[in-house]
């Protein structure tokens, strides 16, 4: 083989060599530049996985935020309105058992009920009742006759003038107050039962 031709096969085979190799390291630097495609996807989508979480879970504070906020809104106006119809209804509480104590046959009921409890509660020792002015002699000489037969002790009936509507009685260090007042007194649970009778619920 002339020299010439030596030189041409070589060249050729230097050639060969050159387009393998930038072969080689294109493919390889293709298969590094798609993993690292693949990697910053891959971060990207991490990254982006962190935001929509965080952004999900300040959505989330927002809403409960708003929703307690509403919440104590609805909680405040409620308790406006239950304050306001407790205002209202409370005299008219008032004025029906004054008006319930002026009628006869509902007195009769409001003494017996009260008296009934008291024989029950306080000691079998002579009884002093002090009474609103208006409640008429006759019912207080038929109850006083009862309740002495039942007591074997005589009763003292006291006229108050203190005393809008009812009676008091002391027995010792005992007593009952079956008074308008002392009726109304423990006012709470009264006005949770007002407002449960009117289809309202409330702590109080």
């Amino acid at each position: 083989m002339k020299l010439a031709e030596r030189e041409q096969a070589l060249l050729a085979l230097v050639e060969e060599y050159r387009d393998e190799e930038c072969r080689r390291l294109l493919e390889k630097a293709r298969q590094e530049a798609t993993e690292l495609v693949r990697q910053a996807y891959r971060k990207e989508r991490r990254q982006l996985h962190k935001r929509v979480m965080s952004e999900r879970a300040r959505a989330r504070a927002r809403i409960q935020a708003a929703e307690a906020e509403q919440a104590t809104r609805q909680r405040r106006s409620s308790e406006r309105i239950c304050l306001s119809l407790l205002e209202t209804a409370w005299p008219r509480l008032q004025e029906g058992l004054l008006a319930r104590w002026r009628r006869p046959p509902t007195r009769r009921q409001w003494a017996q009920r009260h008296l009934d409890e008291a024989l029950r509660l306080l000691p079998r020792q002579a009884w002093t009742i002090h009474h609103a002015p208006d409640w008429p002699q006759d019912e207080i000489q038929m109850l006083s006759h009862r309740l002495a037969e039942q007591l074997g002790q005589p009763l003292e009936w006291r006229a108050d003038g203190s005393i809008a509507a009812g009676f008091r009685i002391t027995a010792g260090g005992a007593g009952l107050d079956a008074t308008l007042e002392g009726l109304l007194a423990d006012r709470e649970p009264l006005q949770a039962r007002l407002l449960a009778l009117m289809g309202l619920e409330r702590e109080l």
